[in-house]
């Protein structure tokens, strides 16, 4: 969308264009997942179980992505409100060439200590292998896959979100396309097994990121390399996006220590569990949609010179966002064993299962607070409240689950209410400190 709707005209329709390419991005990566699966899982039980403990590694690194990428988020979007696009230049090409040094930096990192990392973590023999296979194709491919994530960025910072939505389905379908060509030989490419199906995923990567770096001058910006200030300017990006980053990174480390206690209670719960993330995937990228929104507004409006715009349409991405998830939990509680046995048809798999979404639906609404309001502070380019907030929250997940389900002998059912809770509690948090307004008052380069 042009940038004068942004910080001008209705700021509803704002929200909505900017709101639902992101969300339609998300739900096509969730089916790509299926997909993805369904490929890999013909490989047999063993592939599916390294599959998922590669998919642990892949969600913290890629979270680490937005160390650059949501500073550039920041950045982008301050300079393009104030229409100092020398400036929007001079970050963006100077945020890519970052992105390309930080994930090479991370990528030989990961590539030293992948080696013995899906042992220590207990997987057996054969499933290791295969799991350090598809993540070590993966690693040596992170540097366009990040790419990729920071190049989308600038187009949503630029309030451009339909751009980066059909490139990502592209990427997705080629993926999808190239799969079976790789991982099974088919037609006259070599049989790969597990490596094939990430080699798949860097190629895709690697053709979406061209085709969208050729996309910038529909959003004004052109690559020059210039390394003037560089240093100076990369810890600017950093300080801005580490935050973020690291937030993203804990999350998903965190979710292997809930998975091994979830675990101590048997199959059932840890089938439950796999399936429900899937279905509280969607309400997660209603949310993430607005906050995608809003942190373009934010970041464009306070540019600007437009502080109370800003607040207003953060304030509308709020109402919107918890609207949506209310309804997303009364669908649950009234629906949820109906919709779970959709997926399995597991009695024992669908009670449990119902009792996390009901868990989770008493407080949903302030996973609309937490996850929305995140993207007003990434748009001010005020990222150390989220940091602050969701770290000390997320990890106390861990040892309150393993406190109340097995220490005091509540079950499995005691870790559902125990994530539920702490969702309440950075919600309510997140609210507060939205409400003191000082985000707006965050003065970023």
């Amino acid at each position: 969308m042009q940038q004068d709707a942004i910080t001008e005209g209705s700021i509803s329709k704002s929200v909505f264009t900017l709101a639902l390419p992101a969300m339609v991005s998300m739900v096509s990566i969730m089916l790509f997942e299926f997909i993805d699966l369904l490929w890999i899982g013909r490989l047999g039980p063993k592939a599916v179980a390294a599959l998922g403990a590669a998919s642990f590694v892949l969600w913290a690194l890629k979270s680490l992505a937005s160390c650059v990428a949501a500073g550039l988020n920041a950045l982008i979007a301050r300079n393009y409100g104030a229409k100092k696009f020398a400036r929007v230049n001079m970050w963006a090409s100077q945020g890519l060439m970052l992105t390309f040094l930080f994930s090479a930096l991370i990528s030989f990192i990961t590539y030293l200590a992948i080696i013995n990392l899906f042992q220590l973590i207990g997987l057996e023999q054969n499933v290791a292998k295969m799991a350090h296979q598809y993540t070590l194709i993966l690693t040596l491919g992170l540097v366009f896959i990040f790419a990729l994530i920071s190049t989308e960025n600038i187009f949503r910072a630029a309030g451009n979100t339909l751009i980066p939505m059909v490139i990502i389905i592209i990427t997705l379908t080629l993926n999808a396309v190239l799969d079976p060509f790789l991982i099974y030989g088919w037609w006259k490419f070599p049989e790969m097994g597990m490596p094939g199906a990430a080699l798949a995923s860097v190629i895709s990567h690697i053709i979406g990121l061209v085709i969208l770096l050729t996309q910038l001058y529909r959003v004004r910006i052109h690559f020059q390399v210039d390394f003037r200030s560089f240093f100076e300017n990369s810890h600017e990006i950093l300080r801005i996006g580490t935050p973020i980053g690291l937030l993203g990174a804990v999350f998903s480390v965190i979710y292997i220590f809930l998975s091994k206690n979830i675990a101590y209670f048997g199959t059932v719960p840890m089938a439950a569990i796999s399936i429900c993330h899937r279905i509280e995937g969607i309400p997660f990228f209603i949310a993430f949609g607005f906050s995608t929104a809003v942190a373009a507004l934010v970041g464009q409006n306070l540019g600007a010179g437009k502080p109370r715009r800003a607040e207003k349409s953060a304030n509308r991405a709020l109402a919107y966002s918890s609207a949506f998830l209310f309804m997303s939990s009364i669908i649950f509680i009234l629906f949820g064993k109906s919709i779970l046995s959709l997926f399995i048809d597991s009695q024992a798999v669908i009670d449990e299962g119902y009792r996390y979404l009901f868990a989770i639906s008493i407080f949903e609404v302030f996973l609309a607070s937490e996850i929305t309001l995140e993207g007003v502070f990434t748009g001010a380019g005020d990222t150390k409240p989220p940091f602050l907030i969701s770290i000390p929250l997320t990890l106390l997940r861990v040892p309150a689950a393993h406190f109340f389900s097995i220490t005091l002998n509540y079950g499995v059912s005691a870790i559902w209410w125990v994530i539920s809770f702490t969702t309440f509690l950075k919600g309510l948090i997140f609210l507060v400190w939205y409400r003191r307004g000082k985000w707006k008052e965050k003065v970023v380069g």
